[in-house]
């Protein structure tokens, strides 16, 4: 253990981060995330393995919590955001949830990251107590308010035919 922190526990952290920060670089570069590309395979991959390794840090949660449920989201918006790129099952409408579920997993990732980092930094006194804390929730209400008109603009763009999502 090494500042507090376990092995595994580094490991969902760097390789989050690194996830995080990819799926950030693909939204503003391209402003969709496209499946076909070799960094948007590592954003997926790089995401459900962070992912599934929440579930193996109770240790420092001491429960199954609402980070936990987000990973269970976020792993299923990438199966469902897969399936969409290998099934027309919707449609017209498959590439407006495709690309939802791919930025959805952004917005999932951010929340949990968010939290953890405020809690923990600085190491002498961390930012906030818990996700309660009105800084923590601002936060959120952020993130919200940009996912929300991001997905408006990525609607637009592809209803206008701009770009077709895929």
């Amino acid at each position: 253990m090494f500042g507090g922190i376990s092995l595994i526990g580094w490991f969902h952290s760097i390789l989050g981060i690194a996830a995080i920060l990819v799926g950030l670089y693909l939204l503003l570069r391209d402003r969709f995330i496209f499946m076909d590309t070799k960094l948007a395979k590592f954003y997926l991959l790089s995401t459900v393995i962070t992912c599934a390794s929440s579930f193996l840090l109770y240790g420092a949660t001491g429960s199954f919590n609402t980070a936990h449920w987000l990973s269970v989201i976020t792993i299923l918006a990438v199966l469902f955001a897969l399936g969409l790129d290998r099934f027309n099952v919707f449609g017209f409408l498959n590439v407006y949830f495709k690309q939802l579920a791919l930025t959805g997993t952004v917005f999932f990732s951010m929340l949990p990251t968010t939290a953890e980092v405020l809690q923990r930094l600085p190491p002498s006194d961390p930012f906030v107590d818990s996700i309660e804390d009105p800084l923590v929730q601002s936060f959120y209400m952020a993130y919200v308010v940009i996912f929300g008109i991001f997905s408006i603009y990525q609607v637009t763009r592809i209803y206008k035919g701009d770009s077709d999502g895929a």
